[in-house]
């Protein structure tokens, strides 16, 4: 079956990342593809020439790249990415309601864990910006944290005599 032919505005998005390509003085296809970590320098080639759709994860690649914004080459991804982090970045507190015992079990629960998981959990809670931290990881870790504040809102909602029993 052959592949579904590009939109008018995924050629422009082609378009415009082969001119930041172009603008990047002496870099090659095949660096370019060995930076971005595709097999060979025939994926980029492909999407610098508009024969393959940008997807918002190879674009983030090409941004991060070329130190530039996705909206810079492709106006529509950007928007897929803003309505993705509508969803992903919501930020709340742990709620007041939770007790000093509670506190004082995750506490102890924290302290018992293995270093790499203290890392995790240090790296959900401090947002914090690790070089690290690939986008598959970052993504990875915005959906970990979303899970936990759900957990934290169904604890909130649940009396804390039912929650210590548990």
């Amino acid at each position: 079956m052959p592949a579904k032919p590009l939109t008018d505005d995924q050629k422009f998005d082609a378009t415009r990342l082969k001119a930041l390509f172009q603008a990047q003085k002496g870099l090659t296809q095949a660096v370019l593809a060995d930076d971005l970590g595709f097999a060979n320098q025939s994926a980029v080639s492909q999407y610098l020439n508009g024969r393959i759709p940008l997807n918002v994860e190879v674009a983030i690649k090409f941004a991060d790249r070329f130190g530039c914004l996705v909206s810079d080459f492709s106006p529509s991804l950007q928007n897929e990415i803003n309505k993705i982090a509508n969803y992903s970045t919501k930020k709340e507190t742990l709620p007041s309601s939770t007790s000093s015992i509670e506190n004082q079990l995750i506490a102890s629960a924290f302290d018992e864990s293995p270093e790499e998981k203290k890392i995790l959990v240090e790296t959900i809670l401090l947002n914090m910006n690790t070089e690290w931290i690939d986008a598959d990881a970052r993504a990875y870790l915005d959906s970990l944290e979303l899970k936990i504040l759900r957990w934290i809102q169904s604890r909130k909602s649940t009396p804390t005599t039912q929650r210590l029993k548990a």
